[in-house]
Parts: structure tokens; C-alpha cells; sequence
């Protein structure tokens, strides 16, 4: 396929790039600002106090960019498979593996000459596709048959074999005449900063630029296949440096990927707020898709994954990200690994081992699902409370979400609903595990008003509907 390459472009082609650059860098601009005064009352704590203009429409709700899952390679096998139904539950759009190549031995090398088998890895791919997602392939890590000294986290021996390994990958899944996928992500290594992976750099013998550029080469290499994306670099964090290296390699780049383990919701906002201004003197990638790969409040293990709070963390995350927010963003993980009965696994299902139990946060998918339609303008979120508003086939919905890391903090929300047609209306309140209740109301003046008990960590849905 043909590389996106820069190229040399006329100066009114680069103007137009600079102006359709500053529209979308704009949205952000207001989200940094409101962030900003956001972090200034969170010192003092100021209470939400909700009103939504159920006249005021806004952008339609894009809710697939929540529905990407990433596994880990916590053991060397298919580890979705002993999940498929409870993984095609969650409704998802892409699946990440890393490990693809050292968990699923795909590279050998007798002499000078590479073999391939992709049996093992096509089986977990398979089991991807058949939840009614896409793969997403994180080229990692080093194969040992390459790999200097046989470790997986170090160069290889001859660069050439990983530009070749990588276009051979791409062949296999992006080929027409082999597994024929569209629109597959292939995204250089999984953590390179990190110790554990590596701790490449941006420069020496562990250059990540170098490990990137003839990744590129692969990738350029590779023919007869669909169209197929192609970028990293799939950091610990979002960091400057790395982005920028990426972008002056040279190399293709049609996406740009982090992880985040940020326990602050507001932070993945700044983060994209960053970004953004990153990217203004490089016109031509301010519009590349950007994809969090991984992310939770903490990157070490901890039993707040199987609670209310890992629940309220996810919550409040795609609130943050709901409008200009990333492409994807991926949670960590589907399945716990095994001899985790302490509770502290990443995953929203427990290892088989452990009874596949689904917790609290396998829930919240499809409960913020409900909010599909058209944002509605909402006001008034505070230092804990935050959420958004939406209508859809006449139903006013509210999401709210009270996340505190310290698991204190309780409020009574109030929230007025305004410009409401008079009449008659059904009221409910939903809970993520299943609660609701139900009243009846009479609107005369335009307006309806509700107060909601937020307790730590709560995540609710409120439904205004007319008879």
C-alpha cells in the first residue's frame, strides 16, 4: 500500500492545511480553558448544580470510540477465547493484542532465511473477529529467531528481518488473497519507555526512531493489500519528545497512540488539549486519528478494579472524552491472568480459574450507551459531579457521575430541566447493576426539577419522557 509520506506542498494547499488545523484545534482550546477553571474550584470544591436545555442541540453522540478492549499478554495463549460470549456482550469495535509475536512463536529463522507461522495467532484473531470486532495488532515484541542474544526487548540482529517480519504481518492480515481485513491498525511496540519492554530511547543502540523507521519500511513493503493503518508510538504517557520523534522520522505516520494510566478523569482532556498545540506548527498531522491504547487510573495492579470506583474512573474518563475526543480508547484489560483470586487483576472478567466473575465495571459499556443521540447543552458540573446530556426519539437523558479518589465525598444534585413542552412526563432513574425507579410529573411552566443523591463513586441515568 502507499505510504502517507510528506511531501512538498504548494504554500495555498499549506494555508488551507493551517486554517482547517486551527478549526480543530478550537474545541480544544475552550476544553483547556474549562479545564482550567475546573482545577481552580477543585481546591475549594465547588458542588455541581445541573441545568440542560433541552432546546439546545448539539453534536450527535459518537459511542463506539469506548468499545475497544486491549488484552494483555498475561499468558501465552488465546486468552479471549474461555470469554467469547461475555466479550461479544460488550458490544466491541477493536481489540488489541500485544505479544503478537513472541506468545504465538509466528518467526523462525533457519540459515539466513525467515519462516512464518501464523496458525496460533490466527486462532486468537479468529476468536476477534467472531465477537464482531476488528483486531488491533500492537508489533510486539522482538521475535527471539531475530532478536539480539534471543531477548525479546532488544534490537535485532539485522534491522532488515524486522522490516520484513512487520510487511509479512501486514501481508497476512491486510492481504487480499491472505486473511483480506480492512482498515487494520498496526502500531509500532507496546510501552518501548518501559524498563519491562525495553526502555528504548530516542537515541543509541535502543532507538525507538530506528525500531519505528524500519517498521515503516515493512509497512511500506508490503503489497496487494486493503487499506490498513500505521503509527505509534504507544508510550507509557503522552510525551512531547516522542511524538515529535515520530512525526521527524520521516516515516509513515497515520496515527499517533499513548497510554493512560492517569488517575484524574480531567487529565485525558489536558492531554488532549496538549496535543493539539503540539501539533500546530505540523498542519498536516493535527488531523491524525489519536488512540489511547491502554488506560485506568493506575498501570499497577489493584483491587479498585473490581469496584464501584474503577466503575466511576471509566464513567468519568468517557464523559471527559465525549466530545473531540480520541478515535479509540482502549480499556485495560478484558480478562484477569491467572492466580489472581486476590482481586487486583486489570480485567473486567476474572480468569476462568476464578469463576469468569464480571465485575462492577463490565457494567458501564452499554449503561452509557443509553445516551446515544443528540448532546444536549448542559451547565453546571462541579468538582466531583460531572456528566452530559442527550435526546433521542423524544427522550431527555442525563448521565452523572460523582468519581472521588478519596471514596468520600457525597452530594444532593440538583438538576432543572428547561424549555420542556408542558404536559405530562415519566421520570426514571437508572443505576449501572440494574436499579431504577419511576415517578410520574406534571411540567406547566417549562420546566422540571429533580435532585439526585450522588454518593462516591455512583454513576446514574436519569430519563425525562413525555406521554
Amino acid at each position: 500500500m502507499t505510504p502517507f509520506l510528506e511531501k512538498t506542498v504548494p504554500p495555498k494547499f499549506t494555508n488551507i492545511v493551517s486554517i482547517l488545523a486551527l478549526i480543530a484545534f478550537i474545541p480544544l482550546l475552550f476544553a483547556a480553558t474549562y479545564q482550567s477553571i475546573r482545577f481552580i474550584t477543585k481546591a475549594t470544591g465547588t458542588k455541581a448544580n445541573i441545568t440542560v436545555d433541552t432546546s439546545a442541540t448539539l453534536e450527535p453522540i459518537n459511542t463506539d470510540f469506548y468499545h475497544a478492549f486491549a488484552q494483555g499478554g498475561e499468558e501465552a495463549n488465546d486468552m479471549i477465547a474461555p470469554i467469547l460470549p461475555e466479550t461479544k456482550s460488550l458490544s466491541p469495535k477493536v481489540i488489541r493484542l500485544d505479544h503478537i509475536f513472541d506468545h504465538y512463536d509466528v518467526v523462525s529463522k533457519n540459515g539466513g532465511t525467515l519462516s512464518y507461522d501464523f496458525s496460533k495467532l490466527d486462532q486468537a484473531v479468529n476468536t476477534i473477529l467472531s465477537t464482531g470486532a476488528k483486531p488491533f495488532f500492537s508489533l510486539s515484541f522482538m521475535p527471539a529467531a531475530i532478536a539480539k542474544d534471543g531477548v525479546i526487548i532488544n534490537p535485532p540482529n539485522d534491522w532488515n528481518d524486522w522490516a520484513a517480519v512487520v510487511k509479512r504481518t501486514i501481508e497476512h492480515y491486510s492481504g487480499r488473497s491472505e486473511k483480506n481485513l480492512a482498515d487494520v491498525f498496526y502500531e509500532v511496540w507496546n510501552e518501548p519507555d518501559l524498563d519491562q519492554f525495553g526502555k528504548w530511547g530516542l537515541s543509541g543502540e535502543k532507538n525507538y526512531v530506528t525500531l519505528y523507521r524500519y517498521a515503516a519500511t515493512g509497512a511500506k513493503n508490503a503489497t496487494n493489500t486493503n487499506a490498513f493503518m500505521f503509527g505509534g508510538p504507544a508510550t507509557t504517557g503522552l510525551y512531547k519528545n516522542w511524538i515529535l520523534a515520530v512525526i521527524n522520522s520521516g516515516s509513515r505516520v497515520d496515527f499517533f497512540s499513548w497510554h493512560s494510566y492517569l488517575a484524574s478523569p480531567s487529565r485525558y482532556t489536558t492531554d488532549q488539549h496538549n496535543l493539539s498545540s503540539w501539533l500546530l506548527p505540523y498542519p498536516t498531522y493535527v488531523t491524525k486519528p489519536t488512540i489511547i491504547t491502554e488506560f485506568g487510573f493506575t498501570g499497577a495492579k489493584n483491587t479498585l478494579y473490581g469496584t464501584s470506583y474503577g466503575t466511576a474512573h471509566t464513567a468519568a474518563v468517557i464523559r471527559e472524552l465525549i466530545s473531540g475526543g480520541p478515535m479509540y480508547i482502549f480499556s485495560f484489560e478484558l480478562i484477569d491472568g491467572p492466580n489472581q483470586t486476590d482481586g487486583t487483576g486489570w480485567g473486567l472478567i476474572t480468569h476462568s480459574t476464578n469463576g469468569k466473575k464480571l465485575k462492577p465495571r463490565y457494567y458501564v459499556y452499554h449503561f452509557i450507551d443509553a445516551m446515544k443521540g443528540t448532546r444536549l447543552q448542559m451547565q453546571g458540573e462541579g468538582s466531583w459531579v460531572t456528566g452530559f446530556a442527550s435526546t433521542s426519539n423524544g427522550v431527555i437523558k442525563v448521565l452523572l457521575v460523582n468519581f472521588d479518589a478519596s471514596g468520600k465525598h457525597t452530594e444532593q444534585t440538583p438538576v432543572l430541566f428547561t424549555h420542556l413542552p408542558n404536559g405530562d412526563y415519566t421520570y426514571k432513574e437508572f443505576t449501572v447493576i440494574g436499579g431504577s425507579t419511576q415517578t410520574e410529573l406534571t411540567v406547566t411552566n417549562g420546566t422540571a426539577k429533580r435532585t439526585v443523591v450522588m454518593t462516591a463513586q455512583s454513576v446514574i441515568r436519569m430519563e425525562l419522557t413525555r406521554h
